[in-house]
């Protein structure tokens, strides 16, 4: 699901910084809404943005080619930067992420959830965000402290979210999250696509070819 996950959280960034959520609950309303004058409430573009990927894995890399993509300027965050020196314009390791996320316009999760990466995103590290800034969530819920965010996005901590994943699966329908209005949320569906059974089955034909020959890695391997 590398290929699905990535382009769902670009589509989340896209989303976000081009305000679609708003022009979806516009349409709702019949509301054709006019210039706005005040530029921090306009749409935006994503040419020279900052966008920190923790997690610059399979996911992580191909988001990070997508942004490029966009012109944007990508830091990744993981447990070996040198394995991904190529991914990115640079590349840390998490020790240094609260010094980078004053630096992000965006703070895309693509990183497995490990005792490391719970609660990583809590109080402090929203705090350390620009008030402008956007946290997409395509990785695991408990990687952010939902209390945390609920709090920050009421106080105007930061811009928006937009979560693909919770800390409880699914999200529970009296969650706040659930109408804040700078959320967009998606239901664990980042790598639900058309192709997503078909695709199970190409990775089990390789990988029972590989048991065959003998070779001890195997694709999309979790070790």
């Amino acid at each position: 699901n590398m290929k699905a996950v990535s382009e769902h959280a670009m589509a989340l960034i896209l989303a976000l910084a081009r305000r679609l959520p708003e022009a979806r609950d516009n349409q709702t309303k019949h509301h054709w809404r006019g210039m706005i004058g005040d530029l921090t409430r306009r749409e935006d573009e994503l040419g020279g943005k900052t966008l920190v990927i923790l997690g610059l894995g399979n996911i992580g890399g191909r988001l990070a080619r997508l942004a490029k993509a966009f012109d944007m300027h990508v830091i990744g965050v993981r447990r070996d930067p040198a394995a991904g020196k190529d991914a990115a314009d640079s590349v840390h390791a998490i020790a240094d992420l609260n010094s980078l996320l004053p630096q992000a316009d965006i703070v895309a999760l693509t990183c497995p959830l490990t005792k490391e990466t719970e609660n990583l995103i809590d109080a402090d590290a929203l705090g350390r965000m620009k008030k402008s800034a956007f946290l997409i969530n395509t990785a695991r819920g408990k990687i952010v402290n939902e209390a945390a965010l609920i709090a920050t996005m009421r106080a105007g901590g930061i811009a928006g979210a937009a979560i693909d994943v919770a800390a409880e699966d699914p999200l529970p329908a009296e969650s706040p999250l659930w109408d804040l209005p700078n959320t967009f949320i998606t239901p664990h569906s980042a790598g639900e696509t058309r192709r997503y059974e078909d695709n199970v089955l190409d990775i089990l034909e390789e990988n029972l070819q590989r048991l065959w020959l003998g070779e001890a890695k195997l694709r999309n391997q979790i070790v």
